[in-house]
């Protein structure tokens, strides 16, 4: 029922409503008004205004860069930000639970259609599905035959691209399968929108998307092969350079799984196994989201560096459960698309419930002759998703673009589908000039419970880039769109239910990638910060004495200036002043040892752990990056740009220390952060101390070198009581190196690292590190004559201790393949 045109609400849904880009099914207006499960939302668009609404968007951005959330990776390294308008799309209770049975019942005939193409194959044998539609698709994984399925379901999640046609009817467009990607941003999108439009979200009774969570880690705990007791689940992942890497961290973080790289994993003695210090665990579900032809360089592509050897035969003699399944991608194929009629007939003895434009196949012979008569009109789709050419619109392509497709069609005819294109609907995008029309798309996810499947209420919206395009693609750019559903539209809608859990004998140690990753993070954290400090008092003294050349303060300038350049190693060019040398150390993130540098490092080895990492710790690296990309205008304002660097890394410092356990993340994180700086402070002093200064300019250098150990108010509270040295020059010693009480010394940095060390059980060096930390007191009487070559060891000693622990916990696997050679013969009859 629509509202009518007197009652509408507000100028921009006037201009929305008479908008030429608009479809005639439009998710938020119908006829002259707003949809009647869309009327809340359309008075809050009044309410906002335009300028509102620009803000909220403005306000989702900012959201979404403080959260990491990002999509793709560029060839540079740089992830492109998730883009969210902040307008979410509500769905009526009807339509969502009459799409809900459609989809549990495309899910259960999908889950059929797996089961018989990789054991008896009936569908086949009685040509309800042509074979070359099947069996030359590259999802067809032969060596995945018959491998043995631990629960009814194998199909045990899925996701399903739909839209409304013109008619407003749901069609499938597509299936994803292999490994379905997205629920992460679907829950991630949610959390923005609900904070940009917080009075809506709470006056609106929606269904919550945590238990669909739940019943995806129930759905992988009871996945694993029978007589497990304590199932442990990994999620196997290509690694930060994935596009979805971040909906991968998120996942595995919601779900309480570690996430595993192919390098974290070893097949042995028939088992897959997770790399955890000196030992390995067993482990007996692996989420898949590496795609079939890489998972296992054994068994598809030998070059793949993100598979794991022999796992297709662990699950083939029942010890891994693999989800989803390796040759699930067979299903990914729009030429079942065209056959899936007759297919659910076969299996179910149904009609389906959800159909999909009308799909010809170009293997046989009248398919092929009416796409070749029609291609002007048609959706032109190769069968195999990756690796191949992408999908083509007739209408789109030049007379000698269809020619040329047309050729190719006709040289290979099984490998081409033609689908009748059809009239996507629209949903509203904030823009500067008001409400705009996109075409819209929407991908749910299930999970398989039991004998049924649960989805996520809603799923994930995506609305195209522009008006322009008819499609929805992620090559052109699309927004994400938060999708609600009313609680009552979700059947048994209950209290989340949590899956009980036995308890594991011990607590599983840490994979050496992911210990390596967390000791790297607490390097870079602590080389930020040091360095910052360092520029930070040299630019100071810079700023101070660089109008007096030859004065002590301008000698001390020039020592803490050469400081820095040794102990960052970054070149000083011909004739650059101290301003521009300090402020290049400090912000150009090309200058290896800097401190934009060592900020980048930081918030890239943190994404390869995402799942360790505080959800709090990213809003803190990106006020830290939006610091650091903004150089100050002049030479002279470095100081406030560095004040704020090093509040953010003292953020992140809290952070960390009050949200991690203390448990081996932890340790390989602090013990990083220990070494770094133990490292520093001697380097720091070897530069600056050693070498003798006239006059007041060795008093000068000392309270700077203070001031960069954040010690220079102990040091004048010490003298001022008689408790400690006059002299900013005899403390530096006592305070930075020997005084055990000082978090900033060698001493108490060593003291630490050795008690890292003992919470990995890594007894002896633990003891290696007390060694250093005795000759560290032992330099506390050592003659000054001596303390050069006393620093030179103590630095070799630090590097050498940093080396041994490389090579104690951080090994990777130098060879790629299994442990035994495979025996059992495979037959795909």
């Amino acid at each position: 029922m629509s509202a009518s045109a007197s009652e509408l609400p507000s100028p921009l849904l006037d201009a929305y409503l008479s908008h030429p880009a608009r479809s005639r099914t439009d998710e938020l207006v119908d006829g002259d008004g707003p949809r009647r499960h869309a009327e809340g939302l359309a008075a809050t668009i009044d309410a906002m205004g335009l300028a509102g609404l620009l803000a909220a968007r403005a306000e989702a951005a900012g959201l979404v860069s403080d959260e990491g959330i990002t999509y793709g990776a560029a060839d540079s390294g740089v992830r492109e930000p998730w883009l969210v308008d902040p307008l979410p799309l509500p769905l009526d209770a009807s339509d969502w639970a009459s799409l809900e049975r459609g989809l549990t019942q495309r899910a259960v005939l999908l889950d059929a259609v797996l089961a018989d193409l990789y054991s008896d194959r009936t569908l086949l044998r009685d040509r309800v599905l042509p074979p070359a539609a099947i069996l030359a698709h590259p999802g067809f994984t032969r060596p995945a035959d018959r491998i043995p399925a631990a629960r009814r379901r194998q199909l045990v999640l899925t996701a399903t691209d739909l839209a409304h046609d013109a008619s407003g009817t749901w069609r499938v467009i597509s299936d994803r399968t292999q490994a379905p990607a997205g629920a992460g941003y679907a829950m991630a999108t949610r959390r923005i929108v609900s904070r940009v439009l917080a009075g809506l979200h709470r006056s609106s009774d929606l269904a919550r998307l945590r238990g669909f969570f739940h019943a995806m880690t129930g759905a992988l705990l009871d996945a694993a092969p029978g007589g497990s007791e304590t199932p442990r689940v990994v999620l196997l992942s290509p690694g930060s350079a994935s596009e979805t890497s971040y909906d991968q961290g998120f996942l595995a973080a919601m779900l309480g799984f570690p996430l595993a790289e192919a390098d974290d994993l070893v097949v042995s003695k028939g088992r897959v196994w997770l790399r955890a210090g000196d030992t390995l665990d067993p482990v007996d579900v692996i989420l898949r989201r590496v795609d079939a032809l890489l998972a296992d360089p054994l068994e598809f592509r030998g070059n793949s560096e993100v598979g794991l050897p022999g796992m297709v035969e662990t699950a083939r003699r029942g010890a891994v459960t693999v989800v989803n399944p390796v040759g699930v991608g067979v299903l990914d194929n729009p030429a079942l698309i065209a056959h899936l009629r007759p297919v659910a007939h076969a299996l179910l003895g149904e009609d389906l419930l959800l159909d999909s434009p009308t799909t010809w196949w170009c293997g046989q012979e009248a398919e092929l002759g009416h796409v070749l008569a029609n291609l002007e009109r048609l959706v032109v789709k190769p069968v195999a998703r990756t690796g191949g050419p992408a999908v083509r619109y007739g209408w789109l392509l030049s007379a000698g673009e269809r020619d040329d497709l047309a050729r190719r069609i006709r040289e290979e005819p099984w490998a081409w589908c033609g689908q009748e294109p059809i009239e996507l609907s629209t949903a509203p995008v904030v823009t500067p000039t008001g409400l705009e029309p996109r075409r819209f798309v929407l991908r749910t996810f299930g999970v398989a419970s039991g004998d049924d499947y649960e989805f996520l209420p809603g799923g994930l919206g995506r609305v195209a880039a522009s008006t322009r395009e008819h499609t929805v693609s992620s090559l052109a750019g699309t927004l994400a769109k938060d999708v609600w559903v009313p609680a009552s539209a979700v059947e048994g809608s209950e209290p989340e239910r949590v899956r009980p859990r036995l308890t594991l004998a011990r607590e599983s140690a840490l994979p050496p990638r992911v210990a390596h990753t967390l000791m790297t993070i607490g390097r870079f954290a602590e080389r930020a910060e040091g360095t910052a400090r360092l520029v930070k008092v040299a630019d100071d003294l810079a700023e101070d004495f660089s109008a007096r050349p030859g004065s002590w303060g301008a000698a001390a300038s020039a020592r803490l200036v050469d400081a820095v350049a040794r102990i960052t190693r970054i070149e000083r060019w011909y004739a650059e002043s101290s301003l521009g040398y300090l402020t290049r150390v400090a912000l150009d993130p090309r200058a290896r040892g800097g401190v934009h540098h060592a900020a980048r490092r930081l918030t890239s080895e943190a994404q390869e752990v995402r799942d360790l990492m505080s959800v709090d710790i990213w809003s803190v690296f990106s006020r830290l990056e939006r610091t650091l990309a903004s150089p100050p205008d002049e030479e002279d304002a470095l100081q406030p740009l560095l004040a704020d660097v090093l509040e953010s890394l003292l953020a992140y410092a809290g952070i960390m220390a009050q949200s991690m356990v203390r448990d081996s993340s932890w340790a390989f994180l602090d013990a990083g952060s220990r070494l770094e700086r133990a490292r520093h402070t001697v380097s720091l002093l070897r530069h600056t101390m050693l070498e003798p200064a006239p006059g007041p300019t060795a008093d000068l250098v000392a309270d700077a070198v203070l001031r960069s150990g954040e010690s220079i108010i102990t040091h004048r509270r010490r003298a001022a009581s008689g408790t400690g040295p006059a002299t900013a020059t005899e403390s530096v010693r006592q305070l930075l190196v020997h005084d055990p009480a000082n978090p900033r010394s060698v001493a108490h940095s060593l003291a630490a690292l050795a008690a890292d060390l003992r919470m990995v059980g890594d007894e002896r060096l633990a003891g290696q590190a007390d060694a250093i930390l005795a000759d560290v007191d032992a330099l506390a009487d050592a003659a000054p004559d001596d303390a050069a070559e006393r620093l030179h060891q103590l630095a070799a000693a630090l590097e050498g201790l940093g080396e041994r622990i490389a090579a104690r916990h951080f090994v990777r696997q130098a060879t790629r393949r299994t442990a035994e050679t495979w025996s059992t013969p495979r037959q795909v009859g």
